[in-house]
């Protein structure tokens, strides 16, 4: 398996893996959601990775900055979305991808990143509630359980929540 930087033309490909992993009208979410991500530039850069087993994409991520609305230093990001097929899960994929991912933004000097899924899948990670709670989203969560973060440098912890901005493709309500 390889992890890399995924490209515009894997687009079709990532679809796939996200049409096989999640059901109905999640799945439809998902892959707006990363087309969405594909197409769109910021400052700082989102960067999406993909797996590739081979040849073929096998898994995928997106990591997007956040805009911090306060005097801070902070630097963040969102782990959103992973996808893995089907017949390659349980497999390490999602692991590999999440710490690739991980390290390239420890490297790049980001401070902390933040998810909202399961906290028991996340927790293996070191994503805690506690740091999730510090960064209020631009919107009400459906599950404020699943909000977690991660310091990844050795930076402060904001001493009060802090509210940020996301990306364009995450500024949607339904997906929060």
């Amino acid at each position: 398996m390889n992890i890399e930087r995924a490209q515009n033309t894997d687009l079709d490909s990532i679809q796939t893996v996200i049409e096989t992993a999640f059901s109905g009208k999640e799945s439809n979410a998902i892959s707006k959601l990363a087309a969405d991500l594909c197409s769109e530039a910021t400052s700082p850069s989102i960067m999406s990775l993909v797996a590739k087993g081979d040849d073929q994409v096998i898994g995928y991520v997106s990591y997007s900055p956040i805009f911090l609305k306060s005097d801070t230093h902070i630097s963040g990001y969102i782990l959103a979305p992973l996808a893995v097929s089907p017949e390659h899960q349980t497999q390490g994929v999602g692991t590999n991808l999440i710490k690739r991912g991980m390290d390239m933004l420890t490297e790049d000097g980001v401070d902390v990143l933040l998810v909202y899924g399961d906290p028991e899948y996340y927790g293996r990670f070191g994503f805690k509630d506690e740091i999730g709670g510090l960064f209020m989203p631009p919107y009400p969560l459906e599950y404020p359980f699943g909000w977690t973060g991660l310091m990844l440098n050795e930076t402060a912890v904001p001493v009060s929540p802090v509210r940020f901005e996301c990306v364009a493709a995450l500024s949607k309500s339904e997906l929060w």
